[in-house]
């Protein structure tokens, strides 16, 4: 009974008056404005100025990538050629008698021409690794407004195929299908990636090119049914099935008790319609618990930042 009513009510919102939720950020006009005709265009206004911003991109990143290529293959031959020297004028030198000052003397010119070359090739690798980050951030976002429309789009069907229906057969049509179709699996693959990161959280934790540790959306993605989604506002979670798209948003925070950061579910879309609080509390979320990443080296009071694309993992 309880879940009839929050569907009637979010379906209410959809046949009448735009609904403003407590959504904040990118996406929230999307998302919270329920019904309203220019919705999809604006969706597809932001899809193709994202496209174009990844257009634009493209031939930095190709061009980062081949100076950071050639200047590679270079460093290699380099150092391969000061490495036989090195090697060659020490043993020449030893039988020389030469004094042992003015072989460390060389010795540590050498490292040091070594040590440039790294430090020129460290900075091309960066410098590249930040522009590929740039770019992945845009197709993340870009895949995320595609989630979107797809949402919107299987509300905009089911309210065709439920035309001149009375409303409150509607809202058992969508009680009915999430409770058989629905909610078993959803409940049980969420619970999967609750039990995944608490396992296996220390197989998550990697560093970036600026050395910070954070968890990526990527690692996530490719052991789990559902997508995730981490943007610095939110993380949206997409779950599908056959005939089911389900967008669900939350944050990760720390819990009361100071010892994990939770991702904290805050609102979900069953086909573009609200999901009810009753349906919400029942999803599992995944915890990051405080005492795994304590291990990790100068993160004494750890906290979780959401960032585009990862977590980043910070130290108070």
């Amino acid at each position: 009974m309880f879940k009839k009513i929050g569907f009637i009510l979010s379906l209410s919102a959809v046949l009448a008056l735009p609904v403003y939720a407590h959504l904040t950020g990118a996406f929230a006009n999307f998302l919270a404005i329920v019904y309203d005709d220019s919705t999809i265009s604006k969706l597809h206004e932001e899809v193709e100025q994202t496209k174009l911003e990844i257009e634009q991109l493209q031939p930095l990143v190709e061009q980062s990538e081949q100076d950071f290529k050639e200047e590679q293959q270079g460093a290699i031959e380099q150092l391969q050629f000061y490495s036989e020297m090195g090697l060659d004028t020490y043993l020449a030198l030893m039988q020389q008698g030469t004094d042992v000052v003015d072989i460390l003397g060389n010795q540590w010119l050498l490292n040091e021409k070594i040590n440039d070359y790294l430090q020129q090739l460290n900075i091309l690798y960066v410098t590249y690794q930040k522009l590929l980050q740039s770019q992945n951030r845009l197709k993340g976002h870009e895949q995320l407004l595609y989630a979107i429309e797809k949402n919107l789009q299987a509300r905009e069907d089911f309210l065709v195929e439920t035309q001149g229906m009375e409303l409150e057969n509607i809202a058992n049509y969508l009680d009915i299908d999430w409770t058989a179709e629905v909610e078993e699996n959803i409940i049980r693959d969420f619970q999967l990636d609750a039990e995944l990161v608490n396992i296996q959280l220390s197989d998550w934790i990697e560093k970036s090119v600026d050395g910070a540790y954070q968890l990526s959306e990527q690692w996530l993605n490719e052991h789990s049914k559902a997508r995730y989604y981490f943007r610095s506002d939110h993380v949206y979670v997409e779950y599908e099935l056959e005939y089911a798209h389900v967008l669900v948003l939350g944050q990760v925070l720390q819990n009361a008790e100071g010892t994990a950061a939770q991702l904290v579910v805050e609102a979900g879309f069953y086909n573009g319609f609200y999901l009810p609080e009753e349906l919400l509390v029942e999803l599992p979320s995944f915890s990051i618990d405080y005492a795994t990443l304590q291990t990790l080296e100068g993160i004494d009071s750890p906290y979780v930042i959401q960032q585009d694309g990862n977590l980043q993992i910070a130290t108070k």
